[in-house]
């Protein structure tokens, strides 16, 4: 139907789309809705590009964290935040014990909003093993358990189920709970795709936290995005498979980098890869169009940033950006796909890498003791995020 939103109906739109030229797909369309021509049609030009930052909670761009010689750091406006706090919670409906309460969230106080500042990126988390030991995909107790995820994540995340989870809880509207209670659901979960760790997600969070707390102990707002960068991973305890929320994320659409994890083994039977219109280097999009504006793979990193928007969280755009975009390795760590990236991008890939390096190096057997450590944490949530959050 003319003028409805490419995504659908009731669905979030990524940051930036709705705005003329704003999208580098060759649809010239979002990215995140349906084609509009049948797969192997010639496809129109597309309307030039717009390239363009991560929205945050809005405010005054925060200053550079770290110089880097691809990035010129020149002033981006800030896009708008949403105007309707828990806007995404419309038509909420209760799933579970912990969303029992109230079917509308009342619109949280005013809360103070974080500003990114200098962070010195010389400071090294405390790892509990060789730092070549991390990430070993070679061998190791878990490998088996850990390919078997990878291959079902990479027959399975095409365009088109990325963007029929898009839709399914790109909303946020299947429940309210805490982010302390999403936290504690954590609990219940152990990563099938991580080759390093064998226990409950949630003390992974604390590790991470605490390793961001002791670098860098005057960003509040740094260390909380510590603690709930996985809670997107709540989704596995929604009824979504692992390989639909955990793991290495990489751009659907286009053709697959040989830095993605077992690459060359697991995509054989991903339909995406005999597409002529996906399987190409650029694929649906345009050179640079931006990481806004690419579908990546669906998984626990894109629904958190979700869940953070349609709550509004008062966190700058550092830390939306990190969470969006925190397990593309291929990106961040092995430097694969900045044929799509704008110059923003790479001005947040720093962040990105700050953060990766205690999600990384922080995970090691000897667990923290939450509870000494939960009252903390609560404040930054009271302070940044609080009360009932639309899921």
């Amino acid at each position: 139907m003319p003028g409805a939103a490419p995504w659908g109906a009731g669905v979030l739109p990524p940051v930036g789309t709705g705005l003329p030229g704003s999208v580098g797909q060759r649809y010239g369309r979002d990215p995140w809705g349906p084609p509009p021509l049948p797969r192997g049609t010639p496809h129109p030009p597309s309307p030039g590009l717009r390239g363009g930052g991560v929205a945050g909670a809005g405010g005054e761009r925060s200053p550079e964290p770290f110089s880097s010689p691809r990035s010129p750091g020149a002033a981006v406006p800030a896009r708008p935040r949403h105007e309707s706090p828990g806007a995404g919670c419309a038509g909420l409906h209760q799933l579970g014990a912990v969303s029992a309460g109230a079917a509308r969230l009342p619109a949280p106080a005013r809360r103070p909003l974080a500003q990114a500042q200098d962070a010195d990126p010389s400071e090294e988390p405390k790892s509990g093993k060789a730092k070549s030991e991390y990430r070993n995909y070679m061998e190791g107790k878990l490998l088996d358990r850990v390919y078997n995820t990878y291959l079902l994540m990479h027959t399975h995340q095409t365009v088109d189920f990325v963007r029929k989870k898009s839709a399914e809880y790109g909303t946020c509207s299947l429940r309210q709970m805490s982010a302390m209670e999403a936290l504690e659901l954590l609990d219940q979960l152990v990563d099938e795709s991580d080759p390093d760790v064998d226990f409950p997600n949630s003390y992974h969070a604390y590790q991470t936290a605490e390793g961001i707390r002791r670098a860098h102990p005057d960003k509040d707002w740094f260390h909380l995005v510590g603690l709930l960068h996985d809670l997107g991973k709540v989704l596995a305890l929604f009824g979504e498979p692992q390989w639909a929320v955990v793991g290495d994320t990489f751009p659907v659409g286009c053709k697959v980098q040989r830095s993605v994890v077992f690459g060359d083994s697991t995509f054989h039977d991903n339909p995406d890869t005999r597409d002529p219109l996906y399987s190409t280097e650029y694929g649906m999009y345009q050179p640079h169009c931006g990481l806004e504006n690419v579908l990546m793979s669906w998984g626990h990193d894109e629904y958190m940033y979700r869940v953070m928007k349609v709550n509004n969280f008062t966190l700058p755009k550092e830390a939306f950006y990190m969470v969006r975009f925190h397990s593309f390795y291929p990106w961040h760590t092995h430097g694969d796909y900045l044929h799509l990236c704008t110059e923003e991008d790479l001005r947040m890939l720093p962040w990105v890498r700050e953060l990766n390096k205690f999600d990384l190096y922080t995970k090691q057997e000897e667990l923290p003791d939450v509870q000494q450590l939960r009252g903390y944490y609560q404040s930054l949530i009271d302070k940044y995020c609080p009360g009932q959050l639309c899921w």
